[in-house]
């Protein structure tokens, strides 16, 4: 029937309601019936007409675009993962997967299962993925594995002979795929298949349908350096405006209203003082500008920005959301690293994260950057990082400590994600954060502190914010405040099955310069 199909699991084909952070719900356990419960209501169903996906994940999309311009529209197509039965047979000749977190290894997955005690929906939904397509073996297609989680294979590689899996794919390839596939169907591929530069720009493909939540990329790479993460290995590239609003055409006219502007950091968008990191402002200002004269176009939002670039330059954030239409009643969304309070750590691991500041001004930069992006109406959800090589219990009462006075912060808005160490990037061969092993007073203290306040948060201020269906919106939020509550009261009994107190800590006075 067809010569490639492209699939992903469950957890990378929901829109999760379009809920504020709905993917981080694809990291909660598997293992219970409640959990199961708010994973079906939550994730819904997946979009498709005749069992061919209408949005699916954006690696993915770029993948099936360089397929398509290789071998054309009518030998490819990216399947709803339900309905396979109807696109492979005796003449399919690539089946290809896209995982982004196939083991539960990630780091949301790794603190919401408990260091992988239980089993995270990724984790299940790429298992019932993969025991699928191991029915359809009996046909003589090569199983081609790839995307940004392939790295966790390296871990549990007893899971390529079980799946019978004949190649893992990683690194930039979309500007390359068709060629990678040439050789894999010549037999000439090796098992595993990694590409090491990065994609010109001129040659990355432009996406033939439409992306989950809309998303759009504008810049691959950061160089912003940090050791724990993948990215800063990647150079910085940026796509024009035509090419950002020709994808955003397509997502349009699929439905999607709503741009999603991707980039591992919006202010380093065609960024010029790469010694500093001072934002390139006026470029920001254009893409947005750019982005919203797409007709259909309703609202947008960054991926991904730094709390450093947004103290620095208030008055850009101010137009964002001034461009995008953002505002009391639309509240911008974004990602952006806390990751340590440690200024120790800071300087050793990620000291241009501060930047154009000094890293030993981090913890302003933290509670600055974020009255900034709160008093303009942007709803950060940051991540911070417990287990970081040489860490010590000082370390992690620093971030405790800082997570307390952003609390103090007037009319703070924020979630804040309690990540364990995963070794990716430079860090690389470094050991994965054992809950077990590892968990001490200052660490207990820094996860419950984290899970109290994406409490408070659930309680107080996140729904009041969520745009919604009233009936969809009462639903969700009384699922997340039972959920959120019941987890909270999980961390508490480990704490005392362990002997662990809860430190009511006082902190030093907040210091914001704005």
């Amino acid at each position: 029937m067809v010569k490639i199909v492209l699939t992903a699991d469950h957890a990378l084909m929901s829109d999760f309601s379009n809920l504020p952070l709905g993917s981080f719900f694809s990291c909660i356990p598997a293992d219970n019936w409640a959990s199961r419960a708010v994973f079906k209501i939550i994730a819904g169903k997946i979009h498709h007409k005749n069992g061919v996906a209408v949005f699916a994940p954006y690696a993915l999309r770029k993948i099936e675009a360089g397929l398509v311009k290789k071998y054309g529209r009518k030998n490819v197509v990216l399947a709803h993962p339900d309905y396979l039965e109807r696109f492979i047979d005796k003449n399919t000749e690539i089946v290809g997967v896209t995982v982004m977190d196939p083991f539960g290894l990630g780091p949301v997955s790794m603190s919401f299962t408990y260091g992988g005690q239980f089993t995270s929906y990724t984790k299940h939904m790429f298992l019932k993925l993969m025991n699928t397509i191991r029915g359809f073996k009996n046909y003589n297609f090569k199983l081609v594995v790839g995307g940004p989680g392939v790295w966790q294979f390296n871990y549990k590689e007893q899971y390529i002979d079980e799946f019978r899996i004949d190649h893992l794919v990683s690194g930039e390839v979309d500007h390359k795929i068709g060629e990678i596939f040439d050789n894999i169907l010549n037999g000439t591929a090796p098992l595993k298949i990694h590409e090491k530069g990065c994609a010109p720009i001129n040659m990355i493909p432009m996406i033939q349908g439409a992306v989950m939540e809309g998303m759009v990329e504008t810049m691959r790479g950061c160089g912003r350096g940090c050791k724990f993460c993948e990215v800063t290995l990647r150079k910085p590239r940026y796509m024009d405006h035509d090419f950002i609003k020709k994808e955003i055409a397509v997502n349009v006219k699929a439905g999607k209203t709503d741009v999603h502007a991707h980039a591992d950091d919006i202010f380093v968008y065609k960024l010029e003082d790469y010694k500093n990191m001072t934002p390139n402002s006026d470029a920001i200002r254009e893409l947005f500008k750019e982005i919203m004269s797409v007709k259909g176009v309703k609202h947008s939002n960054p991926t991904h920005g730094t709390l450093a670039a947004a103290f620095y330059d208030p008055e850009l954030v101010s137009d964002i959301t001034r461009i995008v239409k953002g505002g009391p009643d639309h509240w911008i969304g974004i990602q952006t690293g806390l990751e340590t309070g440690s200024t120790r750590l800071v300087n050793k691991i990620m000291p241009r994260k501060s930047k154009p500041f000094a890293p030993d001004e981090w913890r302003e930069v933290v509670l600055s950057g974020m009255k900034v992006l709160n008093d303009n109406c942007w709803y950060p959800a940051m991540t911070a990082i417990v287990g970081l090589p040489e860490e010590t219990p000082e370390d992690v009462w620093d971030t405790t400590t800082l997570i307390d006075q952003m609390e103090k912060v007037p009319n703070n808005h924020f979630i804040i994600a309690p990540l364990t160490f995963v070794p990716i990037g430079s860090l690389k061969g470094k050991k994965f954060f054992n809950m077990d092993d590892t968990l001490n007073e200052a660490r207990f203290n820094f996860f419950y502190r984290c899970w109290r306040h994406i409490t408070w948060e659930i309680e107080t201020n996140m729904w009041s914010l969520y745009n919604a269906n009233p009936g969809l919106k009462a639903i969700m939020s009384v699922i997340a405040r039972t959920g959120s509550r019941y987890l909270l009261r999980k961390i508490e009994n480990y704490g005392k099955d362990h002997g662990f107190a809860i430190k009511h800590m006082e902190s030093e006075p907040i210091h914001i310069r704005v």
